[in-house]
């Protein structure tokens, strides 16, 4: 019997950081028990997962109920002001 295997490629990116955002994501990933490269890695998968997924239903069901050239700060403050007077 032949048992199949996932097989990953990683490739290898190199960011340039401030200092102190790479002694931040260095204390942070420790915290969490893994290194800086796996938790930047697995922040990237989540992003792109993120990103390829479908908008859910109710949101696409939901889009364009409000018309595109409402203000809403004006038309917000115009309720508060019916709504507390």
């Amino acid at each position: 019997m032949v048992s199949a295997m996932a097989i990953s490629f990683m490739s290898t990116l190199i960011v340039p950081l401030p200092d102190e955002d790479l002694a931040f994501l260095e204390t942070y990933s420790a915290a969490q028990g893994t290194s800086a490269g796996e938790l930047l890695a697995v922040q990237a998968r989540r992003l792109r997962e993120f990103l390829q997924s479908e908008i859910h239903g109710d949101i696409v069901d939901a889009v364009g109920i409000i018309d595109p050239g409402v203000s809403a700060e004006p038309a917000f403050r115009s309720h508060l002001e019916e709504k507390h007077s």
